[in-house]
């Protein structure tokens, strides 16, 4: 069980996208907010593929990436350069969680049991 995690895991970790920034592409968007710079990068067809901040050129605070159909993919935390905190990694019906501490993966769990816990009509 744990050995098919952490296949999964890995395979989710090499075919998502690398949540980390190059320079020189018309795809690409650079905006200044405070002491961060705020990076967005898109797919061909407009949409955006990763969005998230640096700070003093290393990737810092939160970073999504998604889909080419707008939906999300990955999301995770960097401070400094590293990951850090709990990591979602959507795949279908599958979420895996993994969580890091100072860029090193310390548990990952696979959530792919779908059911509603809460549910409230709105009229």
């Amino acid at each position: 069980m744990i050995v098919q995690v952490k296949n999964t895991i890995l395979i989710i970790l090499f075919t998502v996208l690398p949540l980390s920034a190059q320079e020189n592409d018309k795809s690409k968007t650079y905006v200044f907010e405070g002491d961060k710079i705020r990076y967005t990068e898109f797919y061909p067809n407009g949409q955006v593929l990763q969005t998230g901040y640096f700070l003093n050129g290393k990737n810092h605070g939160i970073w999504s990436s998604y889909n080419q159909d707008g939906t999300k993919k990955a999301e995770g935390t960097f401070e400094n350069g590293k990951k850090t905190d709990a990591w979602f990694f959507w795949n279908d019906a599958i979420l895996i969680e993994v969580t890091y501490k100072n860029n090193r993966i310390q548990k990952a769990i696979q959530w792919d049991k779908s059911e509603v816990l809460a549910s409230k009509d709105f009229d």
